[in-house]
């Protein structure tokens, strides 16, 4: 019976090629953990194991009295992992929870991906871009590999995502100045950004994931506006994962969203009042009790309002179509300098995507906080080219 012992030797050529595979990152399921780099400091350092799916002894696991030795250095039995998984697929008593034909199906997804991802064209190369905003005094943190997963069969154009954060505000979210302090921020940081790739129209594909309070979230699509291709990501509640839901055939020709506009629309004593009801219902009477009169007032309503109504990518498309037409209508309706108040219960995405469509021919957007604690609605800061001062 085979009793070695000893790690064999595996040939450089075979190492290369086994680490070109595993494009440096640890082919063990839902690890993908990067190999040649410290995560804390940074610093270079290999930090891989190459482990055996058929052990290179037979009283290994998973070993064979004739297998082991044929495959103890056989690219197709070898897995470039991480230390900590390393010593899992080397463990004799885990062989039953890790038989050969799982960590084979581990190998052969790890290297598909790569495969997939490093022969995909300039097209799929997305930019990404995080946007993490405190939300009633609780930080936000958008975790970069759920990111990356999600934007998939795209593959990122740079190694890491940037990130606007605005984590080390001091100032509560119900302050004054909160969103001045936010607003100039994320302009600085937006802007930066943009012309650090040359300029909008560089940027062929950018993928957004974005969590912040409503207001700034619109204002931050306004500041992206004319990037042709933008796609909008969101955080489902129920996976608290990023990738849209598969879009059922029932969904096919289902109208997502019902359109409120007032009797008459020229009456120039009254405020006019724009409600997204998409998360939840804007209340009227609310509306009515922060402007201090009724309004003309226009909303794009959901079927079924809720938190978990953004299933599909394809009910934000329905929704940017909604938003498109109601823009112009009102660009016809009334003068660019018009003021209309905008009071939006609507997830992350279809903020940015309503900011995303304001022209600057448009009329210019009061946006209105909810504060959660108090039950009422607090101008937060205006939206528009031709907007006075940030309040």
């Amino acid at each position: 019976m085979d009793k070695k012992n000893t790690r064999p030797n595996i040939p450089e050529q075979i190492q290369r090629e086994l680490w070109a595979r595993a494009a440096g990152r640890c082919e063990f399921r839902g690890c993908n953990k990067l190999l040649y780099k410290d995560s804390l400091t940074q610093k270079r350092a290999n930090l891989a194991v190459i482990s055996h799916i058929v052990a290179y002894s037979s009283n290994g696991p998973r070993g064979d009295i004739v297998r082991s030795q044929q495959l103890e250095k056989d690219i197709s039995n070898l897995m470039l992992t991480c230390r900590d998984h390393g010593k899992i697929i080397d463990d004799k008593e885990r062989e039953i929870e890790y038989p050969e034909e799982l960590l084979l199906e581990f190998k052969r997804e790890h290297e598909l991906r790569i495969r997939m991802l490093t022969e995909a064209k300039e097209d799929a190369q997305t930019y990404v871009l995080l946007l993490q905003v405190p939300i009633d005094k609780h930080p936000i943190r958008i975790d970069q590999a759920v990111a990356f997963r999600a934007i998939l069969p795209k593959y990122p154009a740079e190694e890491m995502a940037t990130v606007i954060d605005l984590n080390g505000m001091t100032i509560p979210t119900a302050s004054a100045g909160f969103f001045q302090v936010a607003v100039q921020s994320i302009t600085e940081q937006t802007r930066r950004y943009l012309h650090n790739r040359f300029d909008k129209m560089n940027i062929k594909n950018l993928a957004v994931f974005a969590l912040a309070p409503v207001p700034l979230l619109i204002y931050f699509g306004y500041l992206l506006g004319d990037i042709d291709h933008v796609d909008l990501f969101q955080r489902h509640r129920d996976s608290q994962n990023w990738i849209w839901k598969d879009e059922a055939e029932t969904e096919e020709g289902k109208k997502f969203y019902k359109i409120f506009s007032p009797e008459t629309t020229f009456d120039s004593r009254r405020k006019i009042a724009l409600l997204l009801s998409v998360s939840n219902l804007v209340k009227r009477s609310e509306v009515e009790a922060t402007l201090g009169e009724e309004p003309l007032v226009y909303e794009i309503r959901a079927e079924e309002p809720g938190l978990d109504f953004f299933e599909s990518r394809k009910r934000l498309e329905a929704f940017g179509y909604e938003v498109r037409k109601l823009l112009e209508s009102l660009r016809v309706t009334y003068d660019h300098t018009c003021e209309i108040h905008l009071f939006a219960a609507v997830p992350s995405p279809a903020a940015i995507e309503f900011g995303r469509h304001i022209q600057a021919h448009h009329p210019l957007f009061l946006v209105y906080e909810y504060q959660k604690a108090t039950r009422v609605h607090l101008p937060a800061l205006q939206v528009n080219i031709h907007s006075r001062e940030q309040i």
